[in-house]
């Protein structure tokens, strides 16, 4: 049972429950069909320390609770009126959480059963990483490098803008924000400068010292905010391929929709962490490469149709070219786009 370490611990335990107990933080909506499954991952994964497990349930107006109660009937379940978004779901999982580690867990992720000593074996053995993140891997086991990412920059905006990136896709000058393949043997542990929110590890006090995830963020880039304020504080995150974790992904929003959300929290990143005098041309770039892949896919399926070849479609590149002037703004104010329904 979820919690059962914990309760079989004696009063004189305290002082060590205080120093290694672990939080994780789930934040779900409408995940009433994945749920289930993490939760009993989740399960056979608890270390030997004192475990609290937090669902927060953005607004789902689905069988999610439901479906976590049965789950994980010791589990602590945060039922919200409204859907606040990721970032602030986990805010509030982080205020109801009493272990010393946070771990931040997407609904659509199955983790290994020893991922999780994989990842505080590596955050102890690395305490200047601060953060500490895992090894993806796709439902046949072979590995998914989308756990962690390369730090946004103004060379990484412009191989987007001119289509480097695309073309010369995994190339270490010109696609830098890609991340690298993982070496064989799969023990490694790399510097990421940006490791995914939704299989994330750091320390509860290093959350309170960030301010945790900025709630100004609905979905996406978060967890790259979080990344760099750490590194401007002289922390350098982490990922263990020893940590393996399979992420299905992507479950509460879809195509354009997507697609908006996400370049939102990229122009945020931008706005904040490139260089004051380069944020504006850092938004004119992702605003050229969003037009260069909208005006080639009416291209390469107008050709591929002459040719009878079937083809990638296109709309979602030209729906976000035509919603550039709500996400270019970044997340805040007024210029915040639609959530997801």
């Amino acid at each position: 049972m979820l919690h059962e370490r914990q309760a079989t611990q004696t009063a004189g335990d305290g002082a060590a429950r205080d120093r290694e107990g672990l939080s994780v933080v789930i934040v779900t909506y409408r995940s009433a069909a994945v749920i289930g499954q993490c939760l009993q991952a989740l399960e056979k994964a608890l270390p030997e320390i004192p475990t609290q497990v937090i669902v927060v349930d953005n607004a789902s107006a689905d069988d999610t609770v439901a479906v976590a109660r049965a789950a994980a009937p010791q589990a602590s379940i945060i039922a919200q009126e409204d859907n606040g978004g990721f970032a602030q779901g986990c805010a509030a999982g982080a205020r109801a959480a009493t272990g010393r580690w946070l771990l931040f867990l997407n609904p659509d992720t199955v983790i290994a059963a020893d991922a999780i000593r994989a990842l505080l074996d590596c955050a102890r053995s690395h305490p200047s990483a601060g953060i500490i993140g895992g090894r993806f891997v796709h439902e046949d086991g072979t590995t998914d490098p989308r756990s962690w990412w390369g730090k946004p920059t103004p060379w990484s905006a412009l191989c987007f803008a001119i289509g480097l990136n695309s073309v010369l896709a995994g190339n270490p000058i010109f696609d830098r924000e890609a991340p690298r393949p993982w070496t064989p043997g799969l023990r490694e542990v790399r510097a990421a400068p940006v490791i995914t929110g939704a299989f994330m590890m750091l320390r509860r006090d290093l959350w309170r010292e960030l301010g945790g995830f900025d709630p100004v963020f609905f979905m996406y880039g978060e967890d790259a905010d979080l990344c760099l304020r750490a590194a401007k504080l002289g922390y350098r995150p982490v990922v263990t391929a020893q940590a393996v974790c399979h992420h299905s992904g992507g479950k509460s929003s879809s195509g354009a929709q997507k697609m908006i959300l996400l370049f939102t929290g990229k122009a945020t990143i931008v706005r904040r962490h490139f260089p004051f005098g380069l944020r504006r041309l850092g938004i004119l770039l992702l605003v050229t490469g969003v037009f260069v892949r909208a005006t080639a896919s009416r291209w390469h399926e107008a050709s591929a149709a002459r040719q009878g070849r079937p083809t990638a479609r296109g709309e979602d590149w030209r729906a976000l070219w035509a919603g550039r002037g709500i996400w270019r703004h970044g997340w805040s104010g007024s210029d915040r786009p639609g959530r997801p329904q």
